[in-house]
């Protein structure tokens, strides 16, 4: 009997050990906010409430049983879950970064999804059959599909932080705030470590990020200053005046009055002549002779996009990795603003559209190893403030891109640079000038010299002019 019951003992132990471990899978982890970035999480021992502050909706997550009595939610929802539907690409980023890319079995449109990690085979289109068969959907829209939508942010208003620490909120669905909150930590150290350091800049470079979009034929010229693109411009140290915003979009001479003391422009406008896009902007923007207009950035040809890293089939990988990493994106942007600041960066988003060449990217397992992913791995960046901008006699004058040159050694030099170096060519060319012309006034000399010989009687010969100028 009592042998019995030492088994009977150990059997109800290792029971409970097990039950422990079920609900510390579904133990709910409090965790805290670094920015505002539009929901909250409230935590109760029996379920959690993800507030979406911004469009005022509220979701219930429960482990067993749903919760009754609970006033205030709209959807609740049995987590972890194991089966999701993405209609925005950030969402798929997330869940990479999460490391639950295997979770996600549809698709808005899976031929646009650029993680190479994906199980392509078990990704199905998210129509209303395939609704049924996934635990939750993130969309846009909070009422994309019904009951199983949850919104996720994709407009620009938030900044780069507060947009990435969504991945809080997606992790609440598989209950792994702690991995989501160590992560984002990691990520926004670097990201203020890097926007700090750019601080200290002798000179601040001046640079805008701009659009062009058609409506329903009428030109549309904008610069934009959303939260998410001044804050990365911010962090990598460059300053402009968004005040030129034009109340007039349709006003191409206003706008390219307002942006001509740009040393650089990023653009995000929606460019469809691949080959030939950096043409295609150039028409659209309206300049038709940029290396005679004495603008900057267009004297320097720095013009550049995010959208060099791409699928196979060209889609940018920029919504789905670029939203989630804003500590990457900013390094990007300051490899291009101030190159010197880390040399040993290569960028992943940064597109140059100054030249001929569209040195786009294509992902694969060169470039992203499913084994160790680079978008869930953070470097440390180290503070300093001895770092006041590129030198511009000791910069590497390869990095200046050329229109046969690729991307990925082209940096373009800013205005700032070009000011400067400037001066030294107007300098030189003032050398060269005087040598010619000494050069031109000895040749002269000397060919009088020579038609003075020939006209002479010496040796009863004239000198050969092409030996004569051997010697010149």
């Amino acid at each position: 009997m009592m042998r019995f019951s030492a088994l009977a003992l150990s059997t109800a132990v290792a029971l409970v050990g097990n039950l422990g471990i079920a609900l510390g899978d579904c133990s709910f982890d409090e965790i805290s906010l670094q920015t505002t970035p539009g929901f909250t999480i409230t935590i109760d021992k029996e379920y959690k409430i993800l507030e979406d502050t911004i469009a005022k909706v509220k979701y219930g997550l429960y482990c067993d049983s749903q919760p009754k009595g609970v006033d205030g939610v709209d959807k609740w929802f049995k987590v972890p879950v194991s089966s999701v539907g993405v209609r925005v690409p950030i969402a798929s980023g997330f869940l990479e970064a999460l490391g639950h890319r295997d979770a996600l079995t549809a698709a808005d449109s899976p031929g646009n999804l650029t993680n190479i990690c994906l199980d392509a085979s078990k990704i199905k289109s998210l129509d209303s059959e395939e609704q049924a068969n996934v635990d939750v959907v993130f969309s846009s829209d909070a009422a994309s599909d019904g009951d199983k939508s949850v919104r996720l942010p994709t407009d620009d208003s938030l900044s780069p932080l507060q947009k990435a620490e969504w991945i809080k909120f997606v992790a609440a669905f598989f209950n792994d705030e702690k991995s989501s909150d160590s992560l984002f930590s990691s990520i926004s150290d670097a990201y203020n470590c890097h926007w700090s350091n750019l601080q200290n800049l002798a000179q601040q470079p001046h640079a805008y990020w701009i659009q062009y979009a058609d409506n329903n034929g009428k030109p549309s010229y904008n610069i934009i200053d959303s939260s998410y693109q001044k804050s990365l411009l911010a962090g990598a140290g460059a300053t402009n005046d968004t005040s030129k915003a034009l109340d007039d979009s349709s006003d191409l001479t206003k706008f390219q009055n307002a942006i001509k003391d740009a040393d650089f422009v990023i653009d995000q406008t929606n460019l469809t002549e691949y080959g030939k896009r950096a043409t295609e902007w150039y028409s659209k923007f309206g300049y038709s002779d940029p290396q005679n207009s004495g603008v900057s950035f267009l004297l320097s040809r720095n013009i550049w996009r995010t959208d060099k890293y791409t699928s196979k089939s060209g889609v940018s990988n920029f919504p789905e990795f670029g939203y989630v990493r804003p500590d990457l994106v900013l390094q990007d942007i300051i490899s291009v603003i101030e190159p010197t600041y880390d040399p040993g960066h290569t960028r992943r988003w940064m597109l140059w559209l100054g030249g001929t060449n569209e040195d786009t990217v294509a992902i694969d397992a060169d470039n992203y190893d499913c084994s160790s992913p680079w978008i869930s791995s953070v470097t440390k960046c180290t503070a300093r403030s001895d770092f006041t901008g590129s030198d511009p006699d000791t910069s590497d004058s390869s990095e200046k891109p050329d229109d046969s040159d690729k991307d990925n050694s082209g940096s373009g030099s800013s205005g700032r640079t070009g000011k400067i170096v400037g001066g030294v060519v107007g300098a030189f060319v003032f050398v060269v000038l005087g040598i010619v012309g000494l050069h031109y006034f000895n040749r002269h000399r000397r060919n009088a010299r020579i038609q003075a010989l020939r006209q002479s009687d010496f040796g009863g010969e004239g000198i050969n002019l092409h030996d004569a100028r051997r010697f010149s």
